[in-house]
């Protein structure tokens, strides 16, 4: 893994630990005095530990702590490329926005409902609230996170591969809550679709809802767009495809959170 990706992941775990302990100031101030085996201090001064910081003061409903840190990573001195820089102003006016009373529904897909889903300007949106929102999903554990969030960044320029690992973000979820079933699944060498079929059926797979059928539900559709992109099935990666991808996913993520947080699964 390269340098800047494993400062990138480990910000990412600091700022589960932030949010979970609601002490950011510690919890980074922690990670930037960690010296490494070459006795050098690789936390200390980087703008994506910054960056994951304010995000985590905005996690926990610190707005004024986060816009001062998005200020200061979307200007002049702060993150070096360009997109994240972008990025950032991005986080900087949904805070703006926040501290101004604007206000956003818990429930993800009710804040897109009037978005023309065939826009660009829509995907960046949906795109970059659903990055954040993985960030407050501390009940997921670290791995899966980190893999959900780091798609989750380049999912409008590198659709497959994103899709892809969200669906390894989806059997990840089914293994860690359902350890049993997927044992028994894997000894019997099948795949993730006959698992989820039988979860289903069984009322135990966590997005069901009120849903009563199994080709609507999301755990379906993002195992079968993983599919999809894994074996290169001829799929146009449009804006609306992308922006329901997203919806969906995030759908997953939050009910899985929930799941695992009301059956205290560790």
């Amino acid at each position: 893994m390269s340098e800047w990706r494993n400062i990138w992941k480990k910000s990412i775990e600091t700022c589960g630990k932030a949010i979970t302990s609601q002490y950011v100031t510690e919890e980074f101030t922690q990670l930037r005095n960690t010296v490494t085996a070459d006795n050098s201090k690789p936390y200390e001064n980087d703008r994506m530990v910054d960056f994951e910081e304010g995000i985590a003061y905005e996690c926990i409903g610190k707005i004024k702590n986060a816009i001062e840190i998005y200020k200061k990573v979307s200007g002049p001195d702060g993150l070096p490329v360009k997109h994240w820089k972008h990025r950032a102003e991005l986080f900087l006016q949904r805070a703006i926005d926040k501290q101004n009373g604007k206000l956003f529904s818990e429930h993800f897909k009710d804040n897109y409902v009037t978005l023309d889903l065939s826009k660009n300007e829509s995907l960046e949106t949906i795109q970059w609230d659903a990055f954040y929102d993985i960030h407050s999903f501390t009940n997921i554990p670290n791995h899966i996170r980190y893999l959900a969030i780091s798609s989750m960044s380049r999912i409008d320029s590198e659709p497959e591969m994103a899709i892809v690992i969200f669906r390894t973000c989806l059997e990840g979820l089914v293994r860690f809550i359902y350890p049993d079933e997927y044992e028994i699944n894997e000894n019997n060498k099948k795949t993730l679709g006959p698992l989820l079929v039988s979860l289903f059926n069984s009322e135990k797979l966590f997005s069901r809802g009120n849903n009563k059928d199994f080709k609507r539900d999301v755990c379906k559709i993002i195992k079968d767009r993983g599919d999809d992109a894994a074996h290169g099935n001829d799929i146009d990666y449009n804006s609306k495809y992308l922006c329901e991808t997203i919806i969906d996913f995030i759908t997953i993520f939050e009910t899985a959170s929930n799941y695992i947080r009301n059956n205290n699964i560790k």
